[in-house]
């Protein structure tokens, strides 16, 4: 974390003295009135939030230095709700929905409100946040929390946020998923990056999600591009689970000059020399950015590949040279099939680094699905093939390959794997059942051409039986309102 520069403190300070000025903080001074808050809440904490906002996308390494400037007691607890919740959602949690590490910004946010001379008004704002802060949380470390609070109203109120329920792993993990989601639109994360090895393992989880979720907020990241670089160069870091995974997310995520891409390029060499698990590693990484928050698309495979040195004979040549052709001439190109076919023959089926050819072709399936309009499904027909069985003479359909048609069942050919062929079936349920609420005219040419399409093709490539295919198209009848009886 840095201490926010001289420009932001005086901001932070303008908005301070415009509030101390205002007649809305007089007006709210003299009546002590929740009307009176509410309407100097509404005149100055869009400023404080706006402040918030630039200071995340400027620079968001000082961003928890501006939310301690906001716990000063003169800005009268604005913004602090807000500011509680983000820190909640930065902690790590374990696989028992757990925080691992105590949350000492959550402590003194809510600190800072408990003592707040506006307290009645800000705790109708804080309960979700405090009920699924304190669900995360150790009972000793609540424990600890509550008896920094004096006052025995809001003592008994923070009590009571702690829900008995929440104590079974279920509805932790449900209650943290319905929190987080009110909030899945705003960006308010921030990192440390580590310098000692022994700060690794406690600093990981909260520089990997910065870093996943700058990205897929497409947030810049020239301010913090030296701390970035200082890291992926630090020999002591080199051949760790932590180091890869960053590694990878600064090669395949962020675009660098030339000097300091020819410096990834020998780390990469580095690593792939000196460490024998590190491309190993590296397979992990492809795997779990897959299944990650952000999309590991053909734009971020080709930029790790151009660090890859392809002289060194190892998987990683082998895979990337793989990709850059897949990638090059496009995942449905017949080339393409022939060379992905050729590469996982000779290697074990359900090796890893056959799984990350399936997890690639099959990100690319689901980007390219989710993202079809209702009108577009002749594309998704397209992929899939009006007649699967042609595959066995594909020699005779060669256009058609090219173009893309019979895709689905050419790779679930080539794998021969139940797992892929599931979530193919589960993608084109979703996405069939999801231009059927479109196309509703059971009459019409795109109705009819759905149902024909369904029926011949899902039944062959066994994603359904003829009598699923009847439930999917069968009309739902509506329930008849039951008669109430007078009287």
């Amino acid at each position: 974390m840095l201490p926010i520069n001289e420009a932001y403190k005086t901001e932070a300070t303008s908005i301070l003295n415009d509030l101390k000025a205002s007649e809305e903080f007089q007006k709210y001074l003299d009546s002590e009135e929740e009307e009176d808050y509410l309407a100097m809440r509404e005149a100055f904490e869009p400023r404080m939030i706006q402040l918030h906002n630039k200071v995340s996308d400027e620079n968001p390494l000082q961003i928890i230095d501006l939310e301690k400037t906001f716990l000063n007691e003169d800005y009268e607890g604005l913004i602090l709700p807000k500011i509680l919740g983000y820190s909640v959602l930065r902690g790590e949690i374990d696989d028992n929905f757990k925080y691992r590490k105590p949350q000492n910004h959550f402590k003194d946010i809510l600190l800072a409100i408990s003592n707040s001379a506006n307290f009645e008004w800000l705790k109708k704002r804080i309960g979700q946040s405090i009920q699924t802060g304190f669900s995360l949380s150790s009972d000793i470390w609540i424990t600890n929390l509550l008896a920094l609070v004096n006052n025995k109203k809001v003592k008994y109120f923070l009590q009571s946020q702690k829900i008995p329920a929440y104590r079974i792993l279920d509805e932790r993990r449900r209650a943290r998923g319905r929190f987080a989601r009110q909030f899945r639109t705003e960006y308010f994360y921030t990192a440390n990056f580590p310098k000692e090895k022994t700060e690794l393992s406690t600093g990981y989880f909260q520089l990997k999600t910065f870093l996943e979720t700058r990205f897929r907020f497409e947030k810049e990241f020239d301010s913090f591009r030296a701390q970035l670089l200082e890291f992926i160069k630090n020999k002591t870091f080199f051949g760790t689970k932590e180091h890869t995974n960053i590694l990878g997310l600064a090669a395949g995520f962020m675009d660098w000059n030339e000097a300091d891409s020819k410096s990834i390029d020998s780390i990469y060499t580095d690593l792939r020399n000196e460490f024998p698990g590190f491309v190993d590693m590296h397979l992990d990484f492809i795997l779990e950015t897959h299944a990650d928050v952000i999309d590991m698309d053909h734009k971020a495979e080709n930029r790790i590949s151009a660090h890859i040195d392809k002289s060194i004979k190892d998987e990683l040549t082998g895979y990337y040279k793989l990709m850059d052709e897949v990638h090059g001439k496009g995942y449905v190109h017949q080339d393409a099939y022939e060379a992905i076919r050729q590469f996982y023959n000779n290697h074990e089926g359900l090796s890893k680094i056959n799984t990350c050819v399936r997890k690639t072709i099959l990100n690319f399936f689901n980007r390219t699905i989710k993202n079809l309009s209702e009108e577009e499904y002749p594309i998704y027909m397209e992929l899939v093939g009006d007649i699967p069985s042609k595959v066995e003479n594909a020699e005779d359909v060669t256009e058609e390959l090219q173009a893309g048609a019979f895709a689905f069942p050419i790779y679930m050919d080539i794998f021969s794997n139940q797992q892929f062929n599931q979530y193919l079936k589960d993608l084109s349920l979703t996405y069939i059942k999801k231009i059927l609420k479109k196309h509703v005219d059971k009459r019409g040419k795109d109705y009819q051409d759905i149902k024909k399409f369904v029926a011949s093709t899902f039944i062959e490539m066994g994603f359904l039986n003829k009598k699923q295919v009847v439930e999917l198209f069968k009309t739902k009848r509506k329930k008849k309102p039951t008669a109430t009886k007078a009287g």
